[in-house]
């Protein structure tokens, strides 16, 4: 600290140079005095504990700073109360700004400002540094927070949060007030009661939410795709039994145990292998698609797993479940097949074609002469698995449950027959409908839809 004197010390007896002073104009004294008077700090002020009177700006802000740093600050209601320097909790101040406050609201030259006493001042606080102390001189005004975590319930086979719990600590605002205005009344020995504050867990329970449901969506979705569909899903339970999850500062962090799934993906060629199926569609003579009989698919080949653990552990890691699987495709065909049936009453045969290859020939019996079944070119309008002919109003007939119906001409069609054998050429049973074998009307019923051509003749 740097000292100012105002006289220059008395000289020894034996060296007085009482000439020099006798010598001295007295208007020089007068203008040093002055000058005094300008630059320097009133008596009777102090700030921080420290007086500052006749001084300069520069001066009192040194002594300010240095009555700072070393004033004892009691913490009361901890364990008996604590002693710490201003060093120590990290107080500071703008010295600067005070000293040239109290030289411009006190300055010497003022009489009348001169014993104003202690100065308000706001004192700065800083937290790290105080916590530190005050964590170690009095550990019982701390409890340490817990943090949110995320746990796995095999049952619900889903993440689910453990919540944080709060923990407790001083408001070290409050505590720099408090110390504030402490030294506000004069300094000297300074007491401050501690308030407490809540110390949030550095993961909060809405932290643990958040990732929670990135996790559950993450092994809900999580599984092997192909053009952007899932082929080989993996349980949510399996995937979760895959990843670590652990806190990191105010974060979660992912790592993924490729090991494991490796052995899922070393089952995926037999997973993924798929044979390839024609679409077939039945059309007419016109070309007209009448009902797809088979839907069609492509085929896969999964050609190598090499990469695809490391990959996929990766993506995992990254918040990614959806893992596209690079397949060999054999696309499938599709294939028109155009169906007719012809009915012959000479030759007493109906037959099957498909794309004109003869498919099946069955024994029939037509109409009688007096109900004959109609020539004609017509097409399939209705199919029934089992009917009541007859047995209504202006039928003089009644035939229960007859079976596969292939209606094409009005009421005449081809069906099942469980009433007689009589098949063949000349066999005329019916009352106008094409009479089949059960089995025969079945495979008919089957290879026919609603449209497909029937033509009758002799």
């Amino acid at each position: 600290m740097v000292q100012y004197e105002w006289a220059p010390d008395e000289p020894a007896p034996k060296k007085r140079h009482l000439g020099l002073w006798f010598g001295v104009p007295g208007g020089l004294l007068a203008v040093g005095a002055t000058v005094c008077s300008l630059l320097l700090v009133a008596p009777g002020v102090s700030a921080a504990g420290a007086e500052i009177g006749w001084r300069t700006s520069d001066a009192a802000a040194e002594s300010i700073m240095t009555s700072l740093a070393s004033t004892a600050i009691t913490i009361d209601g901890a364990g008996g109360g604590v002693s710490l320097t201003g060093a120590e909790l990290g107080l500071s101040v703008d010295a600067r700004a005070v000293a040239d406050r109290a030289h411009a609201d006190h300055p010497l030259w003022n009489v009348g400002s001169w014993n104003a006493g202690s100065l308000d001042l706001d004192v700065e606080i800083d937290q790290a540094v105080a916590a530190a102390a005050l964590r170690e001189a009095a550990p019982d005004l701390y409890s340490d927070p817990v943090d949110a975590g995320v746990v796995f319930d095999e049952a619900a086979a889903a993440y689910t949060v453990a919540e944080a719990q709060t923990g407790t600590g001083v408001d070290l605002d409050a505590l720099a007030a408090g110390i504030s205005a402490a030294l506000a009344d004069g300094g000297g020995a300074i007491s401050v009661v501690p308030q407490a504050s809540e110390v949030e867990a550095a993961i909060t329970t809405a932290d643990a939410q958040t990732e929670v449901d990135e996790l559950n969506s993450l092994i809900s979705e999580a599984g092997f795709y192909i053009d952007g569909e899932k082929a080989v899903a993996v349980p949510p339970a399996e995937v979760a039994s895959w990843l670590t999850i652990a806190a990191e500062g105010e974060d979660f962090s992912v790592t993924v145990d490729q090991d494991a799934i490796g052995g899922v993906v070393a089952t995926l060629p037999e997973k993924i292998t798929r044979t390839v199926i024609d679409e077939k569609i039945v059309t007419d003579s016109a070309g007209k698609h009448l009902r797809t009989i088979q839907k069609g698919q492509d085929g896969w080949a999964l050609p190598t797993t090499d990469g695809v653990a490391a990959s996929f552990a990766q993506q995992l890691a990254e918040g990614d479940g959806v893992y596209e699987l690079a397949v060999e495709v054999k696309e499938a065909a599709t294939h028109e097949l155009y169906r007719r049936i012809d009915v012959d009453k000479s030759d007493g045969v109906t037959r099957l074609y498909e794309n004109e290859k003869l498919m099946a020939t069955y024994r029939m019996a037509i109409g009688k002469p007096a109900s004959p079944t109609d020539n004609g070119n017509y097409r399939v309008y209705a199919q029934l698995t089992k009917q009541d002919m007859g047995c209504v109003d202006g039928y003089d007939y009644c035939t229960k449950d007859v079976p596969w119906v292939t209606y094409f001409n009005g009421d005449q069609g081809l069906h099942g027959t469980y009433w007689h054998s009589n098949f063949g050429a000349g066999a005329m049973m019916s009352h106008g409908c094409v009479n089949l074998p059960i089995s025969a009307a079945e495979a008919v019923y089957r290879f026919a839809q609603v449209g497909t051509e029937v033509s009758v003749h002799n």
